[in-house]
């Protein structure tokens, strides 16, 4: 089976993970750069819940939205009230509508071009956003390699599942054993969250 390279260091690095690799063979990793607000609201929407139950209301929001992708525009006439009955909670309607306002204001440009720090300042000063969430657009956007939140529960669930790490640690334990895997900690984030999906 062919990997790619970064695959093959993990797999040197780290037998549990080079169990999962190979189970699950090469992921394609391809960041979604383009469009960077849908790839937010995206992030936004499955903010504590399962993968399965985040697509299916993003679908949802497409099909009434009758858009592939959303951007700000979609957005722009509706209040937080009629976000929410897309399917979504209050928190999450408003952290929404104050993405589409900063776009459209031109306050938020593209983030792919930031470091790190600015990144985080532009994106944790957002309703609603918090580290889980810029980590997830770090790995799903910008295209960062070395990112891993303990923040995670289903990252944490695999490391459980696979003997990593003992269920109901500190999430410190987590971070201290996904160092292992720098500097490719995105694509291990990517392998275990398939063995949970």
């Amino acid at each position: 089976m062919k990997f790619s390279k970064k695959e093959e260091y993990l797999r040197q690095k780290d037998q549990k993970l080079k169990n999962i690799i190979d189970k699950n063979g090469h992921i394609i990793y391809k960041p979604r750069t383009e469009n960077q607000f849908d790839t937010l609201v995206g992030i936004v929407i499955s903010q504590f819940i399962s993968t399965k139950a985040a697509d299916s209301i993003f679908k949802k929001i497409k099909e009434n939205l009758s858009s592939e992708y959303l951007n700000e525009n979609h957005f722009q006439k509706l209040s937080i009230n009629d976000i929410k009955k897309l399917g979504l909670s209050t928190n999450k309607a408003r952290t929404i509508k104050e993405l589409s306002d900063l776009y459209l204001s031109r306050i938020l440009g593209d983030l792919s071009k930031l470091n790190d720090i600015e990144l985080n300042e532009k994106l944790l000063s957002i309703f609603g956003i918090g580290p889980w969430s810029v980590n997830m657009f770090e790995i799903f956007c910008v295209g960062k390699l070395n990112v891993f939140s303990s923040k995670d529960a289903g990252l944490r669930l695999a490391m459980n599942n696979s003997l990593m790490i003992k269920p109901n640690s500190d999430w410190e334990l987590y971070d201290r054993y996904a160092e292992k895997w720098s500097p490719y900690k995105s694509i291990a984030s990517l392998h275990l969250w398939k063995t949970v999906d």
